[in-house]
């Protein structure tokens, strides 16, 4: 439910599939420059996800080189039946970049947690390296979703942020802010319904 969030974003930049499935299977074939072509569709994108859910540059490079390494290597799991290119290598990036962050690696090395007070929470999904035209539209894509964000409670944003970001279950979230499970599965249940009626607005859903 909270990928939602992203594949929404995904509709308004992706709009070119059939050029993506026909990417995918090449890359099946083991055309090492399909997934060239597919890295440079997407690279930026993607890095502003890792990014987005890490905060370190140098760490959001290394994680983004092994998304493609995971593309091409589980280039076989991909299901033309169950959803878009777009959808499937988002949900590979965003679990690649929480196995980094919960790594013990990378949490010996942070030097600050995020708490739900923090403004950083919610990041922008594009990165400073797009040049200046993909940064306007994704810019604007992102706002969308940022100006649906503002428009749900504060406790349902905030859990909703936390829970996507920081990659932690409904049992951590209640466990590390100490809130009950019920009220945290409520508000997540309620603030994602709420975006996605306002979203529907701009997009078909």
């Amino acid at each position: 439910m909270l990928f939602f969030i992203l594949t929404t974003i995904g509709k308004f930049l992706t709009k070119d599939e059939e050029r993506d499935r026909a990417l995918m299977a090449r890359i099946k074939a083991r055309d090492a420059t399909a997934l060239s072509e597919l890295y440079d569709n997407y690279n930026r994108l993607l890095f502003g996800v890792i990014l987005s859910i890490l905060k370190k540059r140098e760490e959001a490079e290394d994680t983004l080189q092994e998304v493609f390494t995971n593309i091409w290597q589980k280039a076989e799991q991909f299901d033309l039946e169950r959803g878009t290119v777009y959808t499937w290598i988002v949900s590979l990036t965003r679990n690649k970049s929480i196995d980094r962050l919960r790594s013990k690696v990378y949490k010996e090395q942070k030097k600050q947690s995020t708490s739900l007070d923090d403004e950083d929470v919610f990041h922008p999904l594009y990165s400073d390296e797009s040049d200046p035209l993909e940064n306007t539209i994704l810019t604007e894509r992102a706002k969308i979703v940022r100006d649906a964000l503002n428009k749900i409670s504060e406790k349902q944003r905030k859990v909703l942020q936390v829970a996507y970001f920081n990659g932690m279950s409904q049992s951590e979230i209640s466990e590390e802010y100490d809130i009950p499970l019920g009220t945290v599965k409520t508000r997540m249940r309620d603030g994602m319904l709420k975006l996605r009626e306002l979203l529907a607005k701009d997009i078909e859903l």
